[in-house]
């Protein structure tokens, strides 16, 4: 399956920043399971939240997958999109063994 990296924005001039918070996000888990498919979910997330960056690591078959799974989530759960861009992922950790 193909891997995408989803990359979002947030302003943080105009965002609350207790929306972004790990309590925030973690209530939102429910709806982002619920609209995850078999094949189009997200694996990893990383946050920035000093520079408002979201990256996310998912896997599907395709942009438009991911970009449905948005569409099925909540208003309320969505974090604006920047990017989805196709990526690979290297395992450090692997490579030094």
């Amino acid at each position: 399956m193909a891997k995408f990296l989803v990359l979002h924005t947030i302003d943080l001039r105009t965002a609350d920043a207790a929306e972004y918070s790990s309590e925030a996000q973690m209530a939102n888990v429910n709806d982002y399971l619920a609209a995850y498919t078999a094949e189009t979910y997200c694996m990893e997330s990383w946050v920035a939240a000093g520079a408002g960056k979201i990256a996310c690591l998912w896997e599907a078959p395709s942009e438009q997958a991911i970009i449905d799974v948005f569409a099925k989530m909540p208003q309320k759960s969505r974090v604006p999109v920047e990017g989805i861009y196709p990526a690979m992922v290297i395992d450090w950790r692997e490579m030094k063994k």
